[in-house]
């Protein structure tokens, strides 16, 4: 009984702090109402492989942003996609004026891999103040680019990352919601505390200036997140970084279709993770002291025990993902969190067994996740 009783606290600690830091963090959102001198000038790049079957949906969205025409721009990179992505990209030039197709021939190569090296060719040709990136099967709020903005009134303000929801009516695709939504509200809380856990580079911004200052993505180590990869270079040094948790600041992208697909997904989301060094071991660590206490009270079978370590767990991440989704206005997925609480339970068992891969495909793509000296890539 007394490793049920440190199970729980350990893991209601986690919670707590979290939850805590989250809150706080989505207090700092500055208002939508600006001035017209204000609107800083905007770039927004969308990378694309392969996408003909989505891109519509984005572009779509995008055309419809209240933002001035004068102030915008949107590049789509079209990296060596060979289905019809860049000829739909071209054809919404007459719907967006202010919209450029650049085309990737060949593969990009060293810390320039993969969407690394997509991304940083639409920035070379940006014209922005602010770089705003979203993906081509995402659709944004009318308000985004408006969202992003206001927080740099703030000249301190470097970077700004914002949830990125899921719709869908299947139970596996609610699951995946309140999935991102608890992910995205841990990420909040570590910028918060200015430890930097993650975010989703389909909605996510910063000033073009931190970005060359850094020197890029050309000299950020490759990795297989490059969002969390830049994230961490701005984080560390010294600037600020915003977490928006609003239904203005969020875009919508498409969930996992298949269960492969998914399990890919959070392959890479684990070899990513390793650049979090100790704080990926606290994480392991307080989830592995957490199951052991699970096991202890499955072995002895006491069933308050039992009720209590698994009742335990299911209310502390109610109290997590309730406030975010409630900002967020997604009330109908509060009854989902429980059955994802007890399912994402029994998946994050078989994360260690994720990083043990020396390779992970994306977007038909093998990323090698060898030292950073011998990382290639093969198609």
């Amino acid at each position: 009984m007394e490793l049920v009783f440190v199970g729980l606290l350990v893991y209601w600690l986690r919670i707590i702090v979290m939850a805590f830091g989250s809150w706080l963090e989505h207090r700092t959102a500055k208002p939508l109402v600006l001035q017209q001198e204000e609107l800083l000038t905007v770039s927004i790049i969308v990378p694309a492989r392969n996408e003909e079957h989505r891109i519509s949906t984005c572009l779509d969205a995008l055309s419809t942003l209240d933002y001035p025409h004068d102030r915008l721009e949107i590049i789509i990179v079209d990296d060596r996609s060979t289905d019809r992505t860049g000829q739909i990209a071209r054809s919404y030039a007459e719907r967006i004026p202010t919209l450029r197709v650049v085309s990737l021939t060949e593969a990009q190569t060293g810390n320039l891999q993969g969407k690394a090296g997509a991304l940083d060719a639409g920035i070379q040709c940006a014209r922005g103040e602010i770089i705003l990136l979203t993906d081509a099967d995402c659709a944004p709020h009318r308000f985004w680019a408006r969202a992003h903005v206001a927080q740099y009134i703030d000249p301190r303000v470097a970077m700004v990352c914002a949830y990125t929801l899921i719709d869908g009516n299947s139970f596996f695709e609610r699951y995946q919601a309140v999935e991102w939504n608890t992910t995205h509200t841990m990420a909040s809380a570590g910028v918060y505390y200015r430890q930097y856990l993650g975010c989703f580079g389909n909605n996510m911004s910063f000033r073009r200036s931190v970005y060359h200052e850094l020197g890029g993505y050309r000299s950020i180590p490759f990795s297989v997140t490059e969002d969390l990869a830049l994230l961490q270079a701005v984080g560390a040094t010294g600037r600020r970084v915003r977490y928006l948790c609003s239904t203005e600041s969020s875009v919508t992208t498409e969930p996992c279709r298949t269960l492969g697909e998914y399990i890919r997904q959070h392959q890479r989301w684990v070899h990513g993770a390793r650049a979090l060094r100790w704080r990926a071991y606290v994480f392991v660590a307080t989830t592995a002291v957490y199951w052991l206490s699970v096991v202890s009270s499955l072995v002895s079978w006491t069933p308050l025990a039992v009720a209590a370590i698994i009742s335990g767990r299911i209310v502390a991440d109610v109290i997590l993902n309730i406030p975010p989704l409630v900002r967020l206005r997604r009330w109908s997925l509060i009854p989902w969190i429980v059955p994802t609480t007890v399912l994402f339970g029994f998946l994050e068992l078989t994360l260690p067994l994720m990083a043990l891969s020396r390779s992970v495909r994306w977007k038909d793509q093998v990323f090698v996740t060898v030292p950073p000296r011998t990382r290639t890539l093969t198609s």
